[in-house]
């Protein structure tokens, strides 16, 4: 059974606060909504295609599940980046541009991103959230801008924003 709430980790190092302040969004979110049958996974790509750029060597790629059909299949999917040279990361760009026009009909997604200012935040979400619509997303509240200068409070932060916007993202009915 594939997840109904998929957390994307766009940053190239796994086990970063980029990934931090998506599950906290997630698990904000999940605390209004309730867990779906399905489950949460979570999918950082730095661990899916073995790259790194920091001071230890890329690991091969992870096996498992194809993670473009669990995207495609996500009910919910939280799609997380740091803010680099003012947009969402390459390796983020790379895996969603592997997706067709429309291959993500009926996926409701939560753009986030993390920059080091608040203008850089939400033009790296903004971005985002344009390319999650083009490939058929629902993107029915606004993405999430955080600024680094809020990581140690993304709890909050997250829970705020859930507060604001979890009846809009609200799970849409599971495809028959």
């Amino acid at each position: 059974m594939s997840a109904d709430v998929v957390v994307l980790v766009g940053n190239p190092r796994p086990g970063s606060r980029t990934r931090e302040v998506a599950e906290a969004v997630a698990q904000a979110l999940l605390d209004r909504l309730g867990t779906p049958p399905g489950g949460v996974e979570v999918l950082e790509l730095g661990e899916l295609v073995g790259v790194s750029f920091g001071p230890e060597p890329a690991v091969g790629a992870r096996s498992g599940p194809d993670p473009f059909a669990t995207v495609r299949a996500a009910r919910l999917l939280v799609v997380a980046t740091p803010a680099y040279k003012g947009t969402f990361t390459g390796l983020l760009k790379v895996f969603l541009d592997q997706f067709g026009h429309r291959q993500l009909d009926g996926v409701t997604a939560v753009p986030l991103a993390v920059a080091a200012t608040p203008e850089h935040a939400e033009a790296a979400a903004s971005a985002l959230r344009d390319v999650l619509l083009e490939l058929g997303a629902r993107v029915p509240a606004p993405p999430l801008a955080v600024p680094e200068s809020r990581l140690a409070e993304r709890d909050e932060f997250a829970a705020a924003w859930a507060g604001q916007h979890a009846g809009a993202v609200a799970y849409p009915a599971a495809a028959v």
